[in-house]
């Protein structure tokens, strides 16, 4: 994997979902690739933790969490849109969007 601006990441794992978040100090970024089942308490589980994670990353001075989706995946781009993610733009195969105030 290219890692961009010596950028780390890390595995998030829940029920139904795993998905990588990689970050730097310049950035956020969640890459979610699929969801092994979408439920209510699996919307639900993404919605708390991703709150929890704003206010994490927001304290550490980033103003945004990032997402990038495969543009063909209508599924992962509605939960963005349910989790209250904006659409920023299409790079290559992604759609990019944004969570933040």
């Amino acid at each position: 994997m290219l890692k961009i601006n010596d950028s780390k990441d890390f595995l998030v794992k829940g029920d139904g979902y795993v998905f990588r978040v990689e970050y730097n100090k310049d950035y956020v970024i969640c890459h979610m690739r699929d969801i092994d089942k979408f439920t209510k308490e699996v919307f639900i589980s993404m919605k708390y933790q991703l709150e929890d994670w704003y206010e994490f990353v927001n304290t550490m001075g980033h103003k945004y969490i990032w997402a990038a989706v495969p543009k063909d995946n209508l599924k992962i781009q509605r939960l963005l849109n349910g989790l209250n993610f904006k659409y920023v733009e299409q790079y290559n195969d992604l759609i990019v969007c944004r969570y933040g105030v």
